[in-house]
């Protein structure tokens, strides 16, 4: 698979009168074309301010700083001008935003705001009839019943799944290159969360995009994502692919998430670990390990010294993580380097 985006050295800061918060500080990753990312973490862990770094979507007080890299297909979006930017936000890279009935306009028709999108970026020079086709066209596909009427509906009128459902065809009707997915099963209940992670998973394979899957919930991309990113108080804490994150995973971050999710697997009287604490001030970020302060397995070098990122040494080329644990010359004794398993010292 070949590389669409590449991102190197991202590091987002917004300037506040009470200081420089740093919400993403040097996240380098890579997304390849077909396939699908998830990054997870907690609220506050900087992976909406990556998404929106992607789509040029980083407003005042908020600045990408100096030495940031952005590459799609090869060219620094950083670069663009904003003619540039236009062409690329809603043809070459769509978003779905968390919450539809925000996001959608509430005083016009989910007909007309479908075929807005199309409109903006008409390269096929196709008629309004034409767009209106493909906007009704659309809705079906994404599995809308009575696509004719939904036309003529305004967003109110909808359930919240079938307004997720009109988001998803909104970002997909210029049929982009890369979609990015803002926790877009965030309010909706379980069943339908399942349905549009199907969709989402159909409409990938048919249209052949990339998707980036923003959430903090483990659970909803288990069976969908191809690669794992973990962030933690703005920065990667572990990446690789899905079956890395879930089987073996290393960083105690990602096991406190894996914990924090219901298993069928284990006894249904045990209690669901919870992750103590919060997040750190990042306007005065720990000069250590940011999850020190949470980890029961913090070593004095964890307050003191910021871990390098690494390969995770098992014998995976994409897994690496960002913790001391990693290193040879740590005392692993009790450390469980395999979810709810052995523990491997």
């Amino acid at each position: 698979m070949s590389t669409l985006v590449n991102v190197k050295d991202l590091s987002v800061s917004y300037f506040t009168y009470a200081g420089e918060v740093q919400s993403v500080r040097g996240v380098s990753f890579e997304i390849e074309k077909g396939k699908t990312t998830a990054i997870v973490g907690e609220s506050g862990c900087g992976k909406s301010v990556t998404s929106k770094s992607l789509m040029g979507l980083i407003e005042k007080p908020g600045v990408i700083k100096e030495g940031s890299q952005i590459l799609y297909e090869g060219k620094s979006i950083l670069d663009f001008s904003e003619r540039e930017w236009y062409a690329f936000r809603g043809k070459e890279c769509s978003m779905i935003f968390q919450d539809a009935l925000v996001s959608l306009n509430p005083t016009m028709m989910v007909g007309k705001q479908i075929m807005e999108n199309l409109q903006n970026h008409n390269d096929e020079n196709l008629s309004q009839a034409q767009i209106q086709k493909r906007a009704q066209e659309m809705l079906e596909l994404v599995g809308i019943p009575d696509a004719q009427a939904c036309m003529n509906k305004y967003p109110h009128e909808l359930s919240g799944g079938q307004r997720q459902r009109v988001m998803i065809a909104t970002a997909l009707i210029t049929n982009p290159k890369l979609l990015i997915a803002d926790e877009p099963t965030t309010s909706l209940d379980v069943t339908i969360q399942a349905q549009i992670l199907e969709l989402m998973k159909q409409l990938q394979q048919k249209l052949g995009m990339a998707i980036i899957m923003i959430t903090h919930d483990l659970g909803v991309v288990a069976d969908m994502a191809d690669d794992i990113i973990v962030m933690y108080a703005g920065k990667i804490v572990e990446k690789g692919s899905s079956d890395d994150i879930f089987y073996h995973p290393h960083h105690p971050y990602t096991w406190a998430l894996m914990n924090s999710v219901p298993r069928l697997d284990l006894d249904n009287k045990k209690e669901l670990v919870t992750i103590e604490g919060s997040i750190p001030d990042m306007i005065h970020p720990p000069k250590g390990c940011a999850f020190c302060s949470r980890c029961p397995y913090a070593m004095n070098i964890c307050a003191e010294y910021e871990p390098e990122t690494v390969d995770a040494q098992d014998g995976s080329d994409k897994h690496q993580v960002a913790c001391w644990l990693s290193d040879p010359r740590a005392d692993r004794t009790g450390v469980p380097f395999q979810i709810g398993g052995a523990v491997h010292a």
